[in-house]
């Protein structure tokens, strides 16, 4: 299944951070649970190893408190940096430099390192000439090289390959383990909806719920746990469904202003809720591809791609699609962000 250089980098990677003393894993903003799970992985291996290490995710939402591990992420890069100088220097004075402190950085499931806010300090390792070293393990198509070691494959969900990981290096499954593994395939293939599930994506699901994994709680807090404003957002984007019957596409738009309101501190949404708000659209008959644009900041709009199901679909490549637009992601779902406003008006909707 996989390459013999694929193989051997799962071996390096996995000896290169037995071999560290400290280790500092990232992913990406806004956390999904798929990030979450796949820093979770490593923290309960982590913790079994009594090994020194560090989980940083920016944004982490506190609805996926259940996932095992994620008391230990640290949710924003200013508690991050005070925790490193309680741990392990008081006289830190911060600069670019901080990430001398790491013998390895393991990014984890973030597609793009500029979707961290520590790409910076990433991409300067070298010029600062530090011994760290940068380990990429993700399940999406490349952007841009930084990583001494990049695992990329594509896979249902990270989890998915960090299964293929552990069984590489021998590593034990035990129940959290098993849980977060299940919980990221779970997320990112839509309850085993989407395309990008294969029968060894089934296959080891069934494996993680033979090893304690609980599938029913899982399901309840990741996809049956919608609340009363995530539902009258889901309204709001149906509401605005449209079909372009000329290019078999099928797009909603949720402009600033319609997003406004959401933003309220008392409304609590779930750092996935577009994805799911995409991965529901595509599971309209009438169109192939999905889109769904939205301007969740004044002058940055985000755009989501999904393949839908059906003849002919796996011509579609709407990652080729999103790299126009500096975005990136899957063959069958992408996604890309650019600069300007969402404007409405009798004729519809526009860019500018």
């Amino acid at each position: 299944m996989f390459s013999e250089t694929d193989q051997k980098n799962f071996k390096k990677a996995w000896q290169r951070i037995l071999s560290a003393d400290r280790v500092l894993l990232v992913s990406h903003i806004n956390p999904d649970v798929d990030a979450l799970s796949s820093l979770g992985v490593f923290i309960e291996i982590f913790k079994n190893l009594n090994k020194d290490f560090l989980a940083f995710a920016e944004k982490k939402n506190d609805d996926y408190y259940f996932l095992p591990g994620f008391e230990n992420i640290i949710s924003n890069k200013e508690s991050l940096i005070n925790k490193i100088k309680s741990k392990y220097n008081n006289n830190l004075e911060v600069g670019n430099d901080w990430l001398k402190f790491f013998d390895v950085i393991v990014t984890l499931d973030c597609g793009s390192i500029d979707r961290t806010v520590i790409a910076e300090e990433i991409y300067n390792i070298r010029d600062l000439m530090l011994d760290t070293f940068v380990i990429e393990i993700d399940h999406h198509l490349k952007v841009k090289s930084y990583a001494d070691i990049e695992i990329k494959i594509q896979l249902s969900s990270n989890t998915e390959l960090l299964y293929y990981f552990l069984k590489e290096n021998n590593i034990e499954i035990n129940r959290d383990i098993a849980n977060c593994i299940l919980a990221g395939m779970l997320t990112d293939t839509g309850n085993f909806l989407y395309s990008s599930v294969s029968d060894k994506t089934l296959k080891i699901a069934s494996e993680m719920m033979s090893l304690g994994a609980q599938f029913p709680k899982l399901l309840q807090n990741t996809w049956r746990n919608k609340n009363f404003w995530e539902m009258k957002l889901w309204g709001l984007a149906l509401a605005n469904l449209k079909i372009n019957k000329k290019y078999n596409i099928a797009f909603s738009v949720l402009t600033y202003e319609n997003l406004i309101f959401f933003k309220e501190p008392a409304i609590n949404l779930s750092s996935d809720v577009f994805g799911d708000i995409i991965g529901f659209m595509s599971s309209l008959s009438d169109a192939k591809t999905f889109l769904l644009l939205r301007e969740e900041e004044k002058g940055k709009i985000k755009g989501s791609l999904r393949v839908g199901s059906g003849e002919n679909v796996e011509k579609i490549d709407v990652a080729h699609l999103a790299s126009y637009f500096n975005g990136g992601g899957h063959k069958k779902a992408a996604g890309f962000m650019v600069e300007g406003n969402i404007l409405k008006n009798n004729n519809g909707y526009y860019l500018i």
